[in-house]
């Protein structure tokens, strides 16, 4: 009969793709979790992993047997949450959130010494991923919640705003309009702006303002990293329109580059925290929601 423990065995080497450290995430020796997956295997008369000197690959089989444990993982852990519902010392230990790294890390800063005050008994393990490899994720249970920069609209999935974050103009420090304290829309006419990779409201957002300021839109770099977008700009190659809670992170140290708000008009993104839909941990979700909120409502105030 297939164990719990061995879907957990073959989810940790999904994840890790790597038997040692898939050991040390279950806490048993390598040895222990090899003869696991191959008496797995046997039980299941299916090959799931091909094993090699030089690398760990699951066969498609393999793939869709972790998809589904990790569902069946999820399902567990909501049967547990259930049972300690009645019991009011009992709190959520663990919780894996997935993000988006043009966000997560920005947001979390922000956030963390109040989440450790409020959440005291929490282990947060965060996970970086594009957008769309979170949502399958959280679907299939490997993921509780996460924070995204869009909002979500499925029937499946709740969500909760938390902040439009506006994006900032960065520009080189010897700018001409680096003088001014914030920048006219209108003053952007003919410049090049580099674009960031978005969701489809950021970009129509972009899109918008560039035309109707007669800038120009490059999108050729779309997919690069925040940092390196802050780089390029530095070098000269245009400006670029940064998230603020980025800009607050990385950009207000720096010598090459600044940072100036629009005076109007300028695009917001909007962060979400989600998770599924009937979920048994949702009061804990929900409260995290208003927490993060609370934090990034008090940081923008500030920044005023």
């Amino acid at each position: 009969m297939v164990t719990l423990q061995q879907l957990r065995y073959l989810v940790a080497v999904a994840d890790t793709l790597n038997f040692s450290r898939a050991a040390e995430l279950c806490h048993v020796t390598q040895p222990t979790l090899s003869m696991q997956i191959k008496e797995l295997e046997e039980r299941l008369s299916a090959r799931l992993i091909e094993r090699t000197r030089a690398r760990v690959l699951l066969t498609p089989v393999g793939q869709e047997i972790a998809r589904r444990a990790r569902a069946i993982m999820a399902e567990m852990d909501d049967i547990r949450e259930i049972a300690r519902r009645d019991d009011p010392n009992a709190t959520q230990a663990i919780l894996h959130m997935g993000v988006v790294k043009t966000v997560g890390a920005y947001v979390l800063a922000v956030a963390m010494p109040s989440l450790r005050r409020s959440f005291p008994d929490l282990r947060l393990f965060v996970h970086e991923d594009p957008t769309d490899a979170l949502i399958r994720q959280l679907s299939d249970g490997a993921r509780d919640a996460l924070l995204l920069p869009e909002a979500l609209h499925r029937n499946d999935l709740e969500s909760r705003h938390l902040m439009n974050e506006p994006l900032l103009m960065v520009l080189p420090a010897d700018h001409e309009l680096a003088r001014q304290d914030s920048i006219s829309p209108e003053d952007l006419s003919g410049q090049t702006i580099l674009g960031m990779e978005g969701g489809r409201y950021l970009n129509t957002q972009i899109d918008r303002l560039c035309r109707d300021v007669g800038a120009i839109h490059a999108r050729d770099y779309e997919g690069t990293t925040l940092d390196t977008l802050r780089q390029m700009v530095a070098a000269g190659m245009g400006l670029s329109l940064l998230p603020a809670l980025y800009v607050r992170s990385e950009v207000l140290r720096e010598q090459q580059v600044t940072a100036r708000p629009l005076a109007a008009r300028a695009p917001v993104r909007p962060i979400s925290l989600v998770w599924r839909k009937g979920a048994p941990r949702s009061r804990t979700y929900s409260a995290l929601a208003e927490n993060l909120r609370d934090c990034l409502a008090e940081w923008s105030v500030e920044r005023r």
